[in-house]
């Protein structure tokens, strides 16, 4: 379920949280290798973050 959700988000939201999360690099890595600004980088991941819990939120009773 996880991938459809992060199939669902905007491509750049869905690579920062791969790189993140999936392959383990830190934000300030992100921000170096892409440069892009460290703000812009965080921003953008918690964005996806705040998408993906909206889209598997019916997943919250299961949760639990």
């Amino acid at each position: 379920m996880i991938g459809i959700a992060m199939h669902d988000l905007p491509k750049d939201q869905s690579m920062l949280l791969d790189l993140a999360f999936f392959q383990g690099y830190s934000h300030s890595e992100i921000s170096e290798s892409l440069k892009l600004p460290l703000g812009t980088v965080k921003t953008k991941i918690r964005n996806g973050l705040l998408a993906l819990r909206e889209s598997l939120g019916f997943l919250k009773g299961e949760l639990t």
